[in-house]
């Protein structure tokens, strides 16, 4: 285990601690899903801030102090605007982005399916047309990609599966 990396990350969660700090977990290219502390961010001066929001592709620089990392400095690659002017969209990527967050080991290098999530953002982004369907056959790929299956499964069984392997209900909207 390094103890500082420079990686590329997706944004999954951030969740707000006490003071002007932040919980994040990105899915990161190096390390899969990790959980960061982003002290300070909140500070109306922190130049860190916008780049942190959840579906966002940022490059990172994170260093680890006991048993968490750190977020040290963060640039934006892609904010994927197009998505965010969408609320049928970002109920899509809200609900992959919980998806993934539960089912993802941390610290679990997953280089294939990093790329696949990279793949989904920039497909639901450009194409006017993506959909719950879409969506379906990238939730598909994850799953036969962590070995819960090893085909695609139907429309109406994928939300049930994942729900029996999470233990818990998928929100209807996340956001």
């Amino acid at each position: 285990m390094r103890k500082s990396i420079k990686t590329e990350a997706i944004v999954l969660t951030k969740k707000n601690l006490l003071g002007r700090d932040l919980l994040l977990v990105l899915f990161t290219k190096e390390a899969g899903k990790v959980k960061v502390l982003a002290k300070g961010v909140k500070k109306i001066t922190s130049r860190r801030s916008p780049h942190i929001q959840s579906g966002n592709l940022i490059e990172v620089w994170l260093h680890r102090k006991k048993d968490i990392y750190h977020l040290d400095q963060s640039k934006l690659i892609s904010g994927f605007t197009l998505i965010k002017q969408n609320s049928v969209k970002i109920d899509l990527v809200y609900r992959f982005f919980f998806i993934l967050d539960r089912l993802l080991p941390e610290e679990e290098k997953e280089m294939v399916i990093f790329s696949a999530s990279k793949r989904f953002l920039v497909e639901l982004s450009n194409d006017p047309d993506f959909n719950q369907e879409k969506l379906n056959s990238y939730i598909n790929r994850v799953l036969r990609l962590l070995g819960y299956t090893k085909e695609d499964l139907h429309s109406n069984e994928l939300l049930p599966f994942i729900e029996e392997i999470i233990r818990e209900k998928i929100p209807a909207f996340v956001i």
